[in-house]
């Protein structure tokens, strides 16, 4: 059900996008604007931007994102890589989710511990993800929270070995192999 509903919200939001591939989503999408500029680029002539349109509070984001299946990834390990660059915004990230077929996430990062604040020049920032062979989805973009404004340049993803480092901020916890602490006296 997960998925169906997914593809429906993803397929509306293609109506209201106006670039090819990248949806518009979030808390308030109507208070951002994602648009294709070409006046501020690194290379190739044309960037993507996300900016704040109206006065948002922190709490609000909007996210230029894209979707799509896991089927050619599985089993192995990608690397997200782009370039931003931002102008007065409160909190930016790149962010990459991979679900399984029930929308489950099982791998996730957000860079919640490294964002980007303020105004920085061009930046390339990386996320570091597993594809399990139950993978079914990977979702990933950048996302601008509150004020600001975020341009977007050479997304890549490339194959990686395993010395490459995850950045997967979902961990596993080690369980023990019993039961313990059953009458709560200790």
């Amino acid at each position: 059900m997960y998925t169906l509903h997914m593809i429906k919200e993803v397929d509306e939001m293609k109506e209201h996008t106006g670039i090819k591939g990248w949806v518009l989503s979030g808390s308030h999408p109507e208070h951002y604007e994602m648009k294709v500029d070409t006046k501020t680029f690194r290379s190739g002539g044309k960037s993507g931007l996300l900016k704040a349109i109206a006065k948002v509070t922190e709490k609000e984001f909007a996210t230029m994102m894209q979707s799509f299946q896991a089927k050619e990834y599985k089993r192995k390990r990608i690397k997200l890589s782009g370039y931003l660059k931002t102008e007065n915004a409160a909190k930016c990230i790149v962010w990459m989710q991979i679900d399984n077929h029930d929308g489950d996430i099982i791998q996730f990062d957000n860079m919640n511990q490294r964002s980007i604040q303020g105004t920085t020049d061009w930046n390339q920032y990386s996320i570091v993800l597993d594809v399990p062979e139950e993978s079914s989805f990977i979702h990933f973009g950048v996302l601008l929270r509150g004020k600001g404004k975020v341009w977007i340049d050479s997304f890549t993803f490339e194959n990686v070995d395993i010395h490459t480092p995850t950045t997967n901020m979902i961990k596993k916890e080690k369980l023990l192999g019993y039961p313990t602490n059953l009458s709560f006296t200790k």
